[in-house]
């Protein structure tokens, strides 16, 4: 026994040698090995603005004439920092957008009340640069460390809006779990000629895999999140599979983009009705980035194999400040992974021996078919919502 965890708990003094301490007054007394700034780049002056959408985060849009933009404002991101005119088209209520998409929905709020929280279960995720002192989170963060990512980096909009859909304190689905956070920019080379290298995931894996050894009881890590994906002929894709066999045999899940793993292949996101309840399935709708296959009859989710959980309309911790928010219209499988992993640390809290085939086999067995009746009166089923009380309750919470 001495000689398997010795090596883990070098690692562990290594982490700790090599992060600063925190700054006094902080909440987090986490190993943090640096502190990335809140991101400082505006759009005030010049926002992304294209037919159809609109990236106004940061912006100053107070002089702007918005009253024939309802197409761009339909699929706009905004944030908290985002100046609105005086005058909004009248279907455009930001505000009232934003506070929908804090809700992770699916009932978690009212399980939240219950003490179903995640509490004492330890997410671990692998991402882009964090912003650790974001209130969403930052008071339950245990470790950060960087890998391959520039000294100077500002705090990536990635890293904080993973770590908040999976565990923040308001808009997460597991808001007391334990956060551990790598950063690491999983590849080499610049942004037009980047070539993705899934050994640095394995390495990471890797890392938490031999540090959850040293972690006591009621802090160990349950689950690893990772929003990516690889192919067969992807650099490093037999190491980072190895890494997640490994993982797993330690009683870790790993949760991330891969179509080929039956454990991970069912889930997809789902979008909602613009000012639609999160909570309620009358006001779900296809996700927006794979509609228009599910009426071409392409979409793979039609006979109700896949498991739906909400992706779009969704509002997480921003980069800008550790109190600001951003709102994004429409999300993609990134904003799926944590949120799956946020379930599953549920789910360790209220059976502590639960394994992952048995969390997934329970979301099956519990979730429920969805259609949506289009205009020509055809219906099409695309998919099971999960139901997480139904979830918790078949594990015996």
């Amino acid at each position: 026994m001495k000689k398997r965890v010795y090596p883990a708990l070098c690692l562990l003094l290594a982490l700790l040698a090599a992060c600063a301490p925190p700054r006094s007054g902080t909440r987090s007394s986490a190993a943090i090995c640096r502190r990335p700034p809140a991101v400082t780049v505006s759009l005030m002056d010049d926002p992304d603005v294209d037919a159809g959408w609109g990236d106004f985060r940061c912006a100053d849009l107070r002089e702007w004439d918005l009253m024939d933009m309802e197409a761009e404002l339909l699929s706009a991101d905004f944030d908290t920092r985002t100046r609105w005119p005086e005058n909004l088209p009248e279907d455009f209520r930001p505000q009232e957008l934003l506070e929908l998409g804090k809700d992770p929905g699916l009932g978690l709020r009212e399980l939240h009340e219950q003490g179903i929280t995640g509490k004492g279960v330890g997410i671990a995720i692998i991402d882009q640069t964090l912003l650790v002192e974001h209130q969403e989170y930052g008071d339950r963060l245990r470790l950060y460390q960087e890998y391959h990512t520039a000294a100077e980096d500002d705090a990536s909009t990635h890293g904080p809006a993973v770590a908040s859909i999976a565990l923040g304190e308001t808009v997460g689905v597991a808001p007391e779990a334990l956060l551990y956070f790598i950063a690491d920019d999983v590849g080499t080379g610049t942004e037009g000629n980047f070539v993705r290298d899934m050994t640095y995931y394995a390495e990471d894996i890797d890392r938490l895999t031999a540090l959850n050894e040293t972690l006591p009881e009621g802090e160990k890590i349950r689950v690893i999140s990772m929003s990516v994906g690889w192919m067969a002929d992807t650099a490093g894709a037999a190491e980072i599979e190895a890494a997640v066999g490994r993982a797993r045999a330690a009683g870790i899940a790993v949760v991330c983009v891969n179509s080929n793993d039956p454990l991970l292949e069912p889930w997809m996101g789902m979008g909602r009705r613009r000012y639609g309840d999160p909570n309620q399935r009358a006001d779900c709708r296809p996700g927006a980035f794979w509609k228009e296959s599910l009426y071409s009859g392409e979409y793979r989710g039609a006979d109700g194999s896949l498991l739906l959980v909400p992706m779009d309309r969704r509002t997480t911790a921003s980069p800008a400040g550790e109190g600001e928010y951003a709102y994004f219209a429409e999300g993609g499988m990134s904003w799926v992974v944590p949120y799956v992993a946020g379930l599953y640390a549920l789910a360790c809290q209220v059976k502590p021996e639960v394994t992952y085939e048995e969390f997934l086999a329970a979301a099956q067995a519990t979730a429920n078919l969805i259609s949506i009746w289009a205009e020509e009166g055809v219906e099409y089923p695309y998919g099971r919502v999960v139901d997480p009380a139904a979830l918790l309750a078949r594990l015996g919470a």
